[in-house]
């Protein structure tokens, strides 16, 4: 069954809303949400993830639609599609760091949307592109996952696993200084985990709580890496290293 392509439209204007909204439903998208300001896109976003965002640059608030792009930026990995009634060479360096997946110039034209849309769809989904995907994601693993890389199923102990990190509807697991990207969500990933041995510390973050080195109200250092503590998730991480010394 194929499932419609959801599009979160983050806009001021409410004409200009309604209008994008009735062409994309026509055009067999799903818009899940409009929202109209930045201060609280982000975490309307990361409770409904889409597979794409049309994002207007400027919104009006203290943030505009470059702010709200870095916030999602370090938490998510989803196409970004700029709304822009500005265009050159002067954009395109304003927003090169958040290296958005494509341009919408006002006014623009249906068609014009929608093939800024698919481009960006396409580039992203090949860019992202990976053999590597949790095998039998239906059946509890405790000790060891296996993950289908280059053509093979590579075995990974769980015990190895270091620390987990989520990205929109991917999962990159860290094992022995090399990443393995899934296309997994960070729940899935977690069912088939031993769950007195891996603790969320940040929305984005998991640890191994055998792998930690050191701790303190702000991070985890894991070797040589440090891994930020969410300011919500530092009192359940204090238990579970308590149920570790006893």
């Amino acid at each position: 069954m194929n499932t419609k392509t959801k599009i979160i439209l983050v806009e001021d204007n409410v004409n200009l809303s309604e209008n994008v909204k009735e062409i994309l439903t026509i055009q067999g998208y799903e818009v899940s949400d409009i929202l109209n300001k930045a201060e609280e896109a982000c975490s309307k976003i990361e409770k409904n993830i889409p597979d794409l965002i049309l994002l207007d640059i400027q919104l009006s608030g203290k943030k505009n639609g470059i702010d709200l792009a870095e916030e999602l930026r370090e938490t998510m990995n989803i196409p970004i599609v700029f709304l822009t009634s500005s265009s050159g060479k002067d954009i395109v360096q304003k927003v090169s760091h958040i290296k958005p997946d494509g341009f919408i110039t006002k006014p623009f034209t249906a068609e014009s949307m929608i093939t800024s849309i698919e481009l960006a769809l396409q580039s992203f989904k090949k860019s992202h592109k990976t053999d590597s995907k949790i095998v039998g994601a239906d059946v509890p693993i405790t000790s060891e996952i296996f993950i289908r890389e280059g053509g093979w199923l590579k075995k990974i102990l769980t015990k190895d696993i270091e620390w987990i990190k989520a990205e929109g509807s991917y999962t990159h697991l860290y094992v022995k200084g090399k990443q393995y990207t899934l296309r997994n969500t960070v729940k899935e990933v977690v069912q088939k985990l031993p769950e007195n041995q891996f603790t969320r510390i940040h929305k984005s973050y998991i640890v191994n709580m055998k792998k930690v080195d050191a701790l303190s109200a702000s991070a985890v250092k894991i070797e040589e890496t440090e891994i930020p503590v969410g300011r919500n998730y530092y009192q359940a991480l204090l238990k579970n290293i308590n149920k570790l010394s006893n």
